[in-house]
Formats: structure tokens, sequence, C-alpha cells
């Protein structure tokens, strides 16, 4: 346990760490080839990610911003009063300062990221703005069952998920996401999760095609990542970003496209590549309201509502058990 000052300190769960090597190989290995998206964050990967938030087409993050900020005192109603606060995932805690500024006396705020330097900067930055409210930082997997079972606190919570994280996941393991938090839940406790909306397709892909190249940019980054690990040397030139809607499955798909037939070798693994072959790298499903309002009804959830941004891009939902 580290303590920040008297009313801060961060727990550290010391999640696990995946290991790069060995999932990138067996990724790669795969049919199709496919990597998990964590991998594009490294310290590079996560600063390029920061840049996009405020490029003019990725719409999310401005959009999310304006639910939080709009509608701020219709979530702090719903919310209600003397409850704990649990983000997951919240990055440098930027959002997460902004729904503090409507809640109404909040218990405390505990904050669970996988990244421990993540969590610091988070912890720091809401407890600079909020210096009278007790911070926590726990530094663990939120994704693990056994660490969401062992999220206890005294009197009510409120669970927040922000972002469209939830969008890189999978339906059935959103699903069973939604579930884990509600299985902590007691009565009058709520949990609040950012769903980026389905909409029109070139507004979708004009948001992972930006005009500056910097997604592009985002995704090549793994290629760079790849040649450091393992000290091999694939060219600049020999994979290109390709992002794009999938209609059947509703969700942006982004590959990593081979620009000719070639072979690297990873660890002594020869791997080949067809052109035009593609490494699958993220995914970022999107839901109607009505959709991802059945998944919280099929998880047991009930009273909920939604606030979305003025051009309907994004929405914040609310539920309690």
């Amino acid at each position: 346990m580290d303590t920040m000052d008297n009313k801060t300190e961060i727990i550290d769960m010391k999640p696990k760490i995946s290991d790069f090597r060995t999932e990138i190989i067996m990724g790669l290995q795969n049919n199709p080839k496919n990597t998990h998206p964590k991998f594009l964050y490294d310290e590079k990967g996560s600063n390029l990610f920061d840049q996009i938030t405020g490029l003019e087409e990725y719409y999310p993050t401005r959009s999310e911003t304006e639910i939080l900020e709009k509608q701020g005192p219709g979530i702090a109603e719903y919310i209600g009063e003397n409850s704990f606060i649990i983000e997951l995932g919240g990055g440098n805690g930027t959002k997460g300062s902004i729904l503090l500024r409507s809640l109404k006396a909040p218990l405390g705020y505990i904050l669970v990221d996988i990244s421990k330097d993540a969590l610091e900067l988070a912890v720091r930055n809401i407890s600079s703005r909020y210096p009278e409210l007790e911070v926590k930082g726990i530094c663990a997997d939120y994704t693990d069952t056994e660490v969401m079972e062992n999220l206890k606190v005294p009197g009510r919570k409120s669970i927040v998920f922000l972002g469209s994280t939830i969008g890189n996941m999978e339906p059935p393991e959103a699903y069973r996401f939604v579930e884990s938090c509600r299985k902590i839940m007691s009565d009058g406790d709520t949990l609040t999760i950012g769903v980026d909306l389905k909409k029109d397709i070139t507004k979708l892909e004009r948001a992972y095609n930006d005009s500056m190249g910097i997604t592009a940019e985002f995704n090549e980054n793994l290629i760079e990542r790849i040649n450091q690990v393992f000290g091999c040397k694939i060219g600049k030139s020999a994979f290109r970003h390709k992002a794009f809607y999938n209609r059947e499955k509703g969700r942006i798909e982004m590959h990593l496209e081979s620009t000719t037939d070639q072979e690297i070798v990873l660890d002594g693994i020869r791997i080949g590549f067809r052109k035009g072959e593609t490494i699958h790298t993220e995914n970022s499903y999107k839901y109607s309201l009505e959709d991802f309002e059945s998944m919280l009804k099929e998880a047991r959830l009930r009273n909920i509502v939604h606030w979305t941004d003025s051009g309907e891009n994004f929405a914040l939902f609310s539920a309690t058990t």
C-alpha cells in the first residue's frame, strides 16, 4: 500500500502482466491472425491515443464529455447522495473529475486500473481538484471476477465505466462484465456505462481513419513494438493501417494489412503473410439504444435510463439492481 497523503492511497494488487512475446506469437499463428487490443497501448501507443481523443473526426470523447457536462445534474440525481464512486479504467481521471462536479456529497472515490502509472496520475488529478475527498487507487484488472468480488465498500456504491471500452469486448464478454458488476451491487447501488452508438457509417469510419494519420500511426506502432521486443527489422511499409465498419457484426474493425508477400521470424518461428492478409488488432462494437438496454435487462438490472449528446453519437446508461 502506498499512502500519497492523508486522504489518498494506492493499493497494488499486482495484477498479472501479459507476456507480450508469447501472446503475439500465438496470435500471429492463428487463422485469421490477430492480437489483443491491449498491446496497442504501450507508452507511445497511449500517448498517440490521447492525441486521437482530441481529433475533429474522433467524436466519442467529445460527445461523452458533453453528456457529463450538460446532463450532470440528472446523472447526479440518479446516482444519489452519499455514495462511494468506483470508477473502472479511469485513464487520467479527467472525465471522473467532470462527473464529480455534479455529484452530491460523495463518500469517496475509488479508481481501479491495471496500470499503476495511470492510476497514480488519476489519483493525483482528482485529489488536487477535490482535496477534501478520500481518493483510493486500486492497481488491478477489473475484468478479473475475483477482483470485482472483492470491491466491497461500506454503504452505497456507484460503479462507473466511462469511455467506450465496453465496445472493445466481444458481446458475450461485455455481458459477463455487466453481470460481474451486478453481482457486487446491493439494493440502491447504481451502474453507469458509456456506450458508442450505431450511426452513419461514413462518420464511424472517419473516426478511425483521421486525416492526420494519427490512428494509423497508433495501429502501426504495434509493428514498431514487435521490432523492439523481438529484435527484428520489419520495414515501415510492410504493413498499413486498415479500419472499416463491419455492418453484419456491428463493429469497427482495425487491421494491419500486409503490403506484400513476406515472412517474419519471431524467436526462431517463421510466420508467413500473403499480400493483403491482415492482423486483426482491435474491434469497437457499436450499440443501438435498444440493444444495450436489452443487455442490461438480461443481466437483471432495472430502472434503466440513458442520456445522449446533442448529436446522439454516444450514450451514458445507468441502472440499478
